[in-house]
């Protein structure tokens, strides 16, 4: 059974000592899981994780007041309605407060967060761990948004038994070459910056290039007239100052070996949908550059366990899964109140260590 929690509860556990990142072995690493649990007393539990500018604080609650990066689809009476739910998250690993120290046989990778390469995999361990601390045997469901959607496939694959299923929101199995060569250039902006001491203004750029990849085309055509005001001799155009403008706002609260390391924690995504151990709900967008639906169909075609995926429309393009829409709320709704998903696969449900 599950252990009774209060109804909220923020705090850390420190990984097991003889924890190692999947991609590094060889190297002795401290990290702590932050997470933050919020919600009615005996409520069924979710797990939920976002994109890497995510963090535990999903949305306002006890604890915390603040809008949290999900405010517009989780909360008193909204989709994933917080009466009826209890939500968990965690800070990813590698983020501000979750490192504490490594020590390696080779002196040249440094310190930094940044040479660890870490997984979708080992944040799954952390959520694990997570659970286990708080004496959770078994969550109703966990719901992973763009990387996040990532880490909670990892989750079905190495704990199944910890979930009663998956909700993949505009996520797949793996990357492809167009949105691994988008964060590639990023990354070089970042260690450039780095390189001259502008960290900071690195992660400001890498972040407004991420944002014309988040939105569609036609929803940045609509939102953004073609034209232009002068300044000191300059053309500069609405567009622009938008993508300044969220650029530098993001750089406010997330450094540049954050950045790297969960960057590349996406590109390194490369998981056997045939593993996964228990049902999956999926949910993408048809605009969507960065998950495109194909991936999403090949994701859904190769997993073994009963599957439903759907394809919605959204100017918002990957933007969506942060968006209310009437479509995209009934059919997140849906995922959690259904016992199996809607186009059932034969049972070939794949069982792995708890």
């Amino acid at each position: 059974m599950n252990a009774v929690l209060p109804e909220g509860r923020r705090g850390a556990v420190a990984m097991p000592a003889d924890w190692r990142p999947e991609l590094a072995a060889g190297v002795d690493a401290r990290f702590r899981v932050r997470y933050e649990l919020a919600g009615p007393e005996g409520a069924p539990l979710l797990v939920a994780m976002g994109g890497i500018s995510a963090d535990r604080h999903v949305c306002a609650n006890v604890l915390d007041p603040a809008p949290g990066w999900w405010r517009k689809l989780a909360g008193p009476d909204l989709a994933i309605d917080t009466h009826r739910w209890r939500l968990l998250a965690i800070d990813f690993l590698g983020s501000p407060g979750t490192f504490e120290s490594t020590e390696s046989a080779d002196p040249s990778k440094g310190l930094s967060p940044e040479r660890m390469h870490l997984t979708p995999g080992d944040q799954a361990e952390a959520v694990a761990v997570a659970l286990r601390h708080l004496g959770v045997e078994r969550a109703h469901r966990m719901l992973g948004a763009s990387y996040g959607g990532m880490v909670a496939l990892a989750m079905g694959i190495r704990h199944p038994a910890r979930l009663g299923g998956v909700v993949l929101i505009g996520a797949a199995h793996r990357g492809h070459p167009q949105a691994i060569g988008i964060h590639a250039v990023q990354r070089w902006i970042v260690e450039l910056a780095l390189r001259h001491g502008r960290g900071s203004e690195g992660v400001a750029l890498a972040r407004a290039l991420a944002f014309t990849t988040y939105k569609s085309a036609a929803g940045l055509d609509a939102r953004f007239p073609h034209d232009w005001e002068w300044e000191e001799g300059t053309p500069v155009y609405a567009v622009g100052r938008y993508l300044e403008k969220r650029g530098r706002e993001f750089a406010e609260r997330f450094d540049a070996e954050t950045y790297l390391t969960l960057s590349a924690s996406v590109d390194l995504c490369n998981l056997r949908p045939e593993e996964l151990g228990v049902p999956a709900w999926l949910i993408g967008w048809e605009e969507d550059t960065l998950v495109p639906p194909w991936l999403l169909r090949e994701t859904e075609s190769r997993i073994g366990a009963p599957a439903d995926l759907r394809i919605l429309n959204s100017d918002a393009g990957h933007d969506a899964f942060l968006l209310h829409a009437p479509d995209y709320e009934t059919v997140l709704r849906e995922s959690l109140f259904a016992t199996a998903p809607r186009n059932r696969k034969p049972q070939n449900l794949v069982r792995s260590a708890g």
